[in-house]
């Protein structure tokens, strides 16, 4: 090749590394893109609702910025369909270009997307709820869990429902899908291990719109109901819980937060009161750091927080956190620096195991009336929860994983 052929050669290779430099200086000056995946349609819209403005709050909080960068929130619906979010975060990742994404409620739509965001390299903070235990007892290295594990909120529970309300024997009703199924069967397992029995299983297909058939199977010899019926199932089921002169006779136990979850509660009413529930997050806990964020929100949005508010606010905060310590627009150091997160929170200290699931407080409540309003009242606090349950992890994965215990107590 002559020195005149090996001219247009040479510019065309510098134009190219010119031009990639410049896009890369772009990228890096340009703003940072979270998407929030949320199921704006469907039983669990005021999930979705409190998951979008936790992460308006902590924008607002934050000027519009993120690590000294024009923060833009881009919102998509998945529809409760796992099929829909898969289609929803290829089109955030592809098309638009997020830095990362939160949210997420249903389970079987984080298990549909994981090996997605694990091949594009693009973080997931799952902060709406998604507690299917799967998602994190093995290495997925781009997905994070800010909310629980099933475990983790109905293990602490199903012990203090047998060593406080004195129960021996219990039923247990949930919503057929993988998360509540996951929660109400760790729920029964703990409540078994302390030296209770299960004696009856009922599962309502999820969007159930009449539970009286499924109230009228509960045995009425038992100690305790467990229960994770969810969304505005769960407002059902409680409502027809009282209707069947039930409510006062036999103690309801929300394994978790379903009809018991804070945005539900107007609507439950006083069906709901005397219940008790277990969730890392509840707005009534008194601290001077949930103080001020129950403040903030209230003036900005006019309502208490629900979970998924404080949970998608500590997904962004640290977002920020890791931000700052590393460069975003370098995922291996990011995501490093992401793994590393330590943060007060609204709900106290939280963090990541070395799998990415959090580890937190976890506060056991009652549903009261306190001044007109029906609220959860924090009766116990259990400190520094993970996803083992402060077993040996290894000796935890030898037990059977919740989904199979599915039909394996009550016989």
């Amino acid at each position: 090749m002559t020195h005149a052929m090996r001219r247009p050669v040479i510019i065309a290779v510098l134009a190219a590394v010119l031009g990639a430099v410049a896009l890369a200086t772009a990228q890096a000056s340009g703003p940072v893109k979270i998407g929030v995946l949320a199921p704006l349609t469907g039983p669990f819209a005021s999930y979705a609702r409190d998951i979008i403005d936790g992460a308006q709050l902590y924008s607002d909080e934050v000027g519009g910025q993120l690590a000294g960068r024009k923060l833009e929130l881009i919102v998509e619906d998945y529809q409760v369909r796992p099929d829909v979010a898969l289609t929803k975060i290829r089109k955030l990742v592809e098309r638009d270009h997020v830095h990362a994404v939160v949210g997420i409620v249903l389970s079987a739509a984080a298990l549909a997307v994981k090996d997605y965001v694990n091949t594009q390299k693009t973080p997931l903070l799952i902060s709406g709820f998604a507690v299917a235990e799967g998602l994190t007892l093995q290495p997925n290295p781009y997905v994070f869990r800010l909310t629980y594990t099933g475990a983790m909120t109905a293990g602490p529970i199903g012990h203090w429902t047998y060593r406080h309300l004195k129960a021996r024997r219990a039923a247990i009703i949930a919503s057929d899908s993988v998360g509540p199924l996951e929660i109400i069967l760790a729920w029964a397992r703990a409540f078994e291990e302390t030296g209770g029995k299960v004696v009856q299983e009922v599962y309502a297909p999820l969007g159930t719109a009449d539970f009286a058939p499924y109230v009228a199977q509960l045995r009425r010899d038992v100690d305790v109901i467990g229960v994770q019926t969810v969304g505005a199932d769960g407002v059902r089921f409680v409502k027809q819980f009282q209707e069947y002169g039930l409510k006062g006779k036999i103690p309801l136990v929300d394994a978790s937060v379903g009809f018991s979850d804070l945005s539900l509660l107007p609507a439950a009413g006083d069906a709901a009161v005397g219940a008790y529930n277990s969730q890392p997050y509840q707005y009534t806990l008194d601290t001077p750091r949930n103080r001020k964020f129950v403040q903030a929100f209230r003036t900005k949005y006019h309502r208490d927080p629900g979970a998924p508010v404080a949970f998608t606010y500590t997904a962004l905060a640290a977002i920020d956190q890791a931000a700052k310590a590393s460069s975003i627009d370098d995922v291996a150091r990011f995501t490093e620096a992401l793994r590393k997160m330590d943060l007060d929170a609204p709900q106290g200290r939280v963090r990541f195991d070395r799998l990415q699931n959090v580890v937190t407080d976890v506060h056991i409540s009652r549903i009261d009336k306190v001044g007109g309003q029906i609220v959860p009242v924090v009766i116990e606090t259990v400190r520094g929860v993970d996803q083992f349950l402060g077993a040996d992890p290894a000796e935890y994965l030898k037990k059977p994983r919740l989904v199979t215990l599915k039909g394996t107590f009550a016989k």
